[in-house]
């Protein structure tokens, strides 16, 4: 994972929470159109959030988690959904 799109990813959450300091929970494929205009990714695939999650569960599956503090994951049998909170 490069340190470069964490850094981006990180900023653009950190604006996020910023300007919308009423927001205290926001789903990771939300933030997609974010994530998109600061150039991090290109494109999103049929609003599902792909890119941002295969982020996640890769820095999940290296136990990297901690290098975005924004995200909080609610695990599931077969699945992990994706969220985004301010910091406390």
């Amino acid at each position: 994972m490069k340190e470069a799109k964490i850094k981006k990813i990180n900023q653009v959450l950190a604006d996020y929470f910023e300007k919308n300091k009423h927001v205290k929970r926001i789903r990771a494929l939300d933030m997609m159109e974010y994530f998109i205009d600061a150039g991090i990714f290109n494109k999103d695939y049929k609003r599902s959030g792909l890119p941002i999650r295969n982020v996640l569960r890769e820095l999940d599956d290296k136990n990297q988690l901690d290098l975005i503090p924004y995200v909080v994951v609610e695990r599931k049998d077969k699945n992990r959904n994706w969220f985004f909170e301010p910091l406390k």
